[in-house]
């Protein structure tokens, strides 16, 4: 440790500890260094000339360090001139033994019945006075019985002031000891120094009045200024004393509350900034200052060589509020300001810890200076009917920014000259906020007539910066207004729903026939309901996961759609239809359908015999000559098994099937329309209900095409689709076309 440091620490612990009456005179108390600004220089002076104070230093007083007990019962015994030479040989406390610097002024106290003691024989040596504490045994002194003054207590803290002393600080009010500060008197706030000598004094003045009885009038407690030690309000203050020395003038500084001051951290390349919330200066039109402190010697107290230049934030509000002014372009880090306040009487406030504000600056943000983008291309209007709201929407991508606030203003161009003129806006119309793609959600702009309007959209983000009211950022709308909406769910008829039930290992299906949806473009799903509690109720949590069947067609038929592959038995699917106006029909028990799964293994039929081909016989393969037209055309299949309801499909390249074309199952028929697909190269159709084997189909007049080879192709399920077996292998006989001899 160097020697500065060195006598730091050994002042530091004087003036916490060490007595305040010292054995012998500092120099004058004019040449305290520490007192031009204490609200009690006056009265500092006054008690040092008497010989009942002095410093704690040779040239500081330390004003605002606060005072022991042990040190106040010094005090109060030699403001009574107590006589201190003959001290009892037992001590009364346990804590103030004979050896003890206060010992003789305590015992004196004691005699004089001025100390009572914290109670178990202790009298709390090394404890700090508290503002009640002090009032109370002054009060003792004064000879005066204070019983019943608590009801004269018009203090607004007052219910926090012990029963004890209540007495003795309302009659502390009466005699102009104290007046508080601002209507509260902190009782339990820690005194210190000057305090103590601001009521030293004014208890001196009263007692040499010869006025020790208690007043005949009783005056108010004053809201106005009262000394106090920064940051907590104490004892004394400007109220005059009963001596008739009265003095209006203003001798306290105005309070300071650092805890109130905040940083404005500006990124770096510009000043940072200092400010003061409402109340953090207790008097308008104070000049406030700020200094930089570097606890050089880490001691905690503020030493003179350890403050800055003063930098001015300017003066005080009404509200004590304080606005930001700069104190430097200073580096990312943590920073101590000593808050100082100077009235208009000069009466400023002390430069100590207690006045001290920590601030950390991180000066990593570059302030956001650009407006969020305006896609006005992205906004359109939602046309309600008359007497109804119309609304603004904003699709993604609308707003460059997430959160931004997004108005509209309703843009009448009077001048025609294509610009947006100030009057030509109407009262802003808040859209909401945008999203996190950029859309913004519809918002009410007003029951409009039909007819073309133009908006003027912006958008102002958490920074405040606003995108530009001007024609670049207008959309034009179009309304016809005569369009009621439609609240109406599509029609849903369950029992034109019916399964596909495939074999085990693939997807079952639900289809809907022709009629099944009441609207086309309806979208549909399915949801498994599992009647839990059988009470024939569709409950919220009986139904599985929505299974989209796809979208209506014209003819209100919906495609088959997957519904997973279930095991053999019975389910009920709820169907719904939700149409482009989400209008969607009810989840109950009405749109049920129940379907039976009978689900077969997989098994593929018996391959057909070998007997099959053209003209009733085996013959595989046929010739003709290409160009020719030939009257007919007939080919055969004949299966090793027979064929109930079954699914046939023959497939003929080259040529295609028409309605003059016959097949024979148990007699010949013309082929209809809806049996021909595949731009009329396939030809579908279903077997009698009586099992045959043998199938001839006839084509007609049909002209022979280019020389080359052509498959005519045949498949089948035997016992029919969605049942037990699938179709067979494909088979097929050939037709040759020859060129022309």
């Amino acid at each position: 440790m160097n020697k500065k440091q060195w006598i730091s620490s050994i002042l530091a612990a004087a003036v916490l500890s060490s007595p305040i009456i010292m054995p012998t005179k500092g120099s004058a108390a004019a040449s305290f260094i520490d007192i031009d600004s204490s609200y009690a220089k006056k009265a500092i002076v006054e008690l040092f000339d008497q010989g009942i104070v002095t410093g704690v230093e040779e040239s500081k007083f330390y004003p605002t360090s606060n005072i022991t007990r042990q040190d106040f019962a010094i005090i109060l015994a030699k403001t009574l001139k107590l006589d201190i030479s003959n001290p009892p040989a037992l001590p009364t406390f346990l804590d103030v033994t004979a050896s003890n610097y206060a010992y003789s002024y305590v015992e004196a106290a004691v005699k004089a019945g001025l100390i009572k003691g914290t109670g178990s024989n202790l009298f709390g040596t090394g404890q700090n006075l508290s503002r009640q504490d002090m009032v109370v045994m002054f009060v003792r002194a004064l000879g005066v019985n204070p019983t019943g003054k608590t009801g004269t207590l018009q203090f607004a803290d007052s219910s926090q002031i012990a029963d004890y002393s209540k007495d003795s600080i309302a009659a502390a009010v009466e005699y102009g000891l104290i007046t508080g500060y601002n209507n509260f008197f902190n009782p339990e706030a820690k005194v210190d120094r000057q305090a103590v000598a601001l009521v030293a004094s004014k208890f001196l003045k009263f007692k040499e009045s010869g006025n020790t009885e208690q007043p005949s009038a009783t005056p108010t407690p004053q809201p106005g200024k009262e000394a106090v030690t920064v940051p907590t309000p104490v004892v004394g203050g400007s109220s005059s004393s009963q001596s008739g020395h009265s003095s209006n003038s203003d001798i306290n500084a105005p309070l300071v509350v650092s805890t109130k001051f905040e940083a404005v951290d500006n990124y770096n390349g510009t000043q940072d900034q200092l400010r003061g919330l409402a109340g953090a200066i207790g008097e308008q039109g104070a000049a406030v200052q700020a200094y930089l402190w570097t606890d050089t010697n880490e001691n905690g107290e503020v030493d003179a060589d350890e403050l800055g230049t003063a930098i001015a934030l300017g003066t005080s509000e009404a509200d004590g509020s304080v606005n930001a002014a700069n104190v430097g372009d200073l580096r990312a880090g943590t920073y101590r300001f000593v808050i100082t306040a100077k009235d208009s009487s000069n009466n400023e406030s002390v430069k100590d810890a207690a006045h001290a504000v920590t601030l950390t600056l991180s000066k990593n943000e570059v302030p956001d200076t650009t407006a969020p983008v305006v896609d006005t291309a992205k906004f359109e209007a939602v046309d309600n009917y008359n007497g109804t709201q119309d609304q603004l929407r904003g699709l993604a991508g609308a707003i460059g920014e997430q959160g931004a606030a997004v108005q509209a203003y309703l843009w009448t161009d009077t001048n025609e000259n294509g610009e947006v003129d100030a009057d030509e806006l109407g009262t802003a119309i808040a859209l909401g906020t945008s999203e996190a793609d950029g859309s913004v959600n519809a918002a009410n702009v007003g029951d409009l007539r039909a007819g073309t309007y133009r908006f003027v959209i912006t958008a102002k983000d958490s920074s405040n910066n606003e995108s530009a009211k001007n024609a670049e950022h207008a959309v034009t709308l179009t309304l016809s207004k005569n369009e009621v909406p439609d609240t109406t769910a599509p029609l849903v008829d369950t029992a034109k729903f019916e399964a596909v039930d495939n074999y085990n290992g693939t997807q079952d299906q639900l289809r809907g026939l022709a009629g099944a949806i009441g609207e086309q473009g309806a979208a549909v799903q399915a949801y498994l309901w599992t009647d839990t509690n059988e009470n024939g109720e569709v409950d919220a949590d009986e139904l599985g996961t929505a299974i989209a069947l796809g979208t209506s067609e014209a003819d209100g038929s919906v495609n088959a759609a997957n519904v997973g592959d279930l095991r053999a038995g019975t389910y009920r699917f709820v169907i719904t239809a939700k149409d482009s106006s989400n209008n969607e029909s009810a989840k109950n028990a009405e749109h049920a359908v129940m379907i039976e799964l009978v689900k077969g293994v997989l098994t593929t039929p018996t391959v057909t015999s070998s007997i099959y081909g053209f003209d009733g016989g085996i013959l595989k393969t046929k010739q003709l000559v290409t160009g020719s037209t030939q009257r007919t055309i007939r080919f055969d299949f004949f299966s090793g098994e027979t064929f109930t309801n079954a699914e046939v499909q023959v497939t003929i390249e080259g040529m295609t099937f028409n309605t003059n074309d016959y097949y024979s199952i148990s007699g010949w028929t013309h082929l209809t329309s809806d049996q021909i697909s595949n731009n009329g190269h396939t030809l579908t159709f279903t077997g009698s209900n009586r099992g045959v084997s043998d199938i001839a189909f006839e084509l007609h007049d049909k002209l022979m095409p280019a020389p080359g080879t052509y498959l005519i192709k045949f498949k089948a399920d035997a016992d029919g689709p969605g049942t037990a077996r699938s179709f067979s292998e494909e088979q097929f006989i050939t037709l040759i076309i020859l060129p022309p001899a």
